[in-house]
């Protein structure tokens, strides 16, 4: 359900009560995003604080714009990292821009990976316009080549969401 300016319908969101979201309120709802199950309950508190011509940006995937592309980004995301965990390490607001600073950890083949990421949101309306991920991919990209065993979780993500499906 979208609101007139086409923005979701933010009562749907936990303690929304039918406000939007603000900027300063942002960081709260990221954690307690991440810190649902993937990607199923993750997607579902996510959807309805994405404007529906979002643009989202990070390293090695393509730019999604839109909810559906937005979606099938991390689907990929999930395909790669099934038990990717992340924990906010700072948190930085200005106007309608938010930074969020965060460890992730997750499994890649037989052991373990580690990564910061920063990501940079704007918030308007209260909901997600655009979102630019800050990262380094090297370590995730050598510990996949080190380890063959990680190999077709890379292939797989690296795939379309739906072609994906469409094969099983």
């Amino acid at each position: 359900m979208t609101s007139p300016n086409g923005s979701p319908n933010c009562s749907r969101v936990p303690g929304r009560r039918g406000r939007p979201m603000t900027p300063d309120e942002f960081p709260a709802a990221f954690a307690a995003g991440w810190a649902l199950p993937k990607p199923n309950a993750f997607l579902d508190h996510f959807r309805p604080l994405i404007a529906p011509d979002a643009t989202f940006t990070q390293p090695m995937f393509p730019t999604a714009h839109g909810v559906t592309a937005i979606e099938d980004m991390f689907r990929r995301l999930f395909v790669l990292f099934p038990d990717m965990a992340l924990t906010v390490v700072r948190t930085a607001v200005e106007g309608d821009t938010v930074y969020i600073e965060s460890a992730c950890t997750a499994s890649l083949g037989r052991g373990p990976v580690e990564f910061s990421v920063c990501d940079r949101f704007t918030v308007v309306g209260g909901v997600i316009r655009t979102r630019r991920s800050f990262s380094d991919p090297l370590p995730v990209l050598l510990s996949g080549v080190r380890r063959p065993s990680a190999w077709p979780r890379l292939l797989r993500s690296r795939l379309p969401v739906r072609a994906r499906t469409a094969s099983v």
